[in-house]
């Protein structure tokens, strides 16, 4: 498969224009500005409990990186998880735990503690009071996230079993700098292995090509990916399926590659 690397530049800012427009109105409207006689008619559930995975992406202090999270809220407002996460070449996957809790109409404040650090986020919350898109607060990282329900269920490699596609985007280093790309392909899945075709662009240049590959899924949803194309470069993911057969999302390990994507599975006619 062709070097794989952050979601795209164009799927990235329409995630940040949805995040923030839902973020900015409340806060024009608390402050009596335009559509401040909007506020009345916002009306969200309050947040809901439950399972979620969360795909992010972004810049921490000048540096790309890529997250996802696999999260379950207790009715008590706390919160845990694992976190998969690239910064720059580096890969790390840990346990975590934190706090949600409602700060105005369809907005909700979360806190993670990652080790002996805190990464504050808000997220917007639909009409049933699911979070869908959310922002890091921290001054230094400019990162945006989306959110998927993953019900509380046990998975396996069936649940992809038919066509999928799917995006990805993110960069590939070279030398010292992190070079943009982005891929979308179609893939058949059958019984943990898969056939695929991506078309990948990289700047000026398009590149097609064929691969192959396996998953290995845990009972809670983690999974491995290993895939090869016709040039028999390899290619390591770690990933979450989504338990109610939507697909997955994944992280490249790679050093050298950096990417995000998400993968839909096709529903039969």
């Amino acid at each position: 498969m062709p070097q794989r690397s952050l979601l795209t530049s164009t799927l990235l800012l329409a995630m940040i224009a949805a995040a923030t427009a839902a973020l900015v109105g409340p806060i024009a409207a608390r402050a009596g500005g335009p559509g401040a006689e909007a506020e009345a008619d916002l009306n969200c559930a309050a947040p809901q409990p439950g399972r979620y995975v969360v795909i992010g992406q972004g810049l921490a202090k000048g540096e790309p990186v890529a997250r996802i999270l696999q999260e379950t809220w207790n009715p008590d407002g706390s919160l845990q998880g694992v976190r998969l996460e690239r910064r720059g070449s580096r890969y790390a996957e840990s346990a975590y735990s934190g706090s949600y809790r409602p700060i105005s109409e369809c907005r909700v404040a979360i806190n993670r503690s990652y080790g002996s650090a805190t990464s504050p986020s808000q997220a917007v919350l639909d009409q049933a009071g699911r979070p869908r898109f959310s922002l890091g607060t921290l001054p230094d990282v400019l990162l945006v996230s989306r959110w998927f329900q993953q019900p509380d269920s046990r998975c396996d490699a069936a649940l992809l079993d038919g066509a999928v596609v799917s995006m990805q985007s993110g960069y590939s280093r070279k030398g010292s700098s992190w070079q943009p790309n982005a891929v979308v392909q179609h893939e058949q899945w059958q019984q943990g292995k898969v056939n695929g075709i991506a078309v990948a662009s990289y700047g000026p240049s398009i590149i097609e090509t064929l691969y192959k590959g396996s998953i290995t899924v845990s009972p809670d949803c983690l999974a491995t990916v290993k895939e090869v194309d016709a040039l028999g470069t390899r290619y390591n993911y770690r990933a979450v399926v989504r338990s109610d057969g939507g697909g997955y999302v994944y992280l490249q390990t790679d050093p050298d590659d950096l990417t995000l994507g998400a993968l839909e599975r096709l529903k039969e006619n």
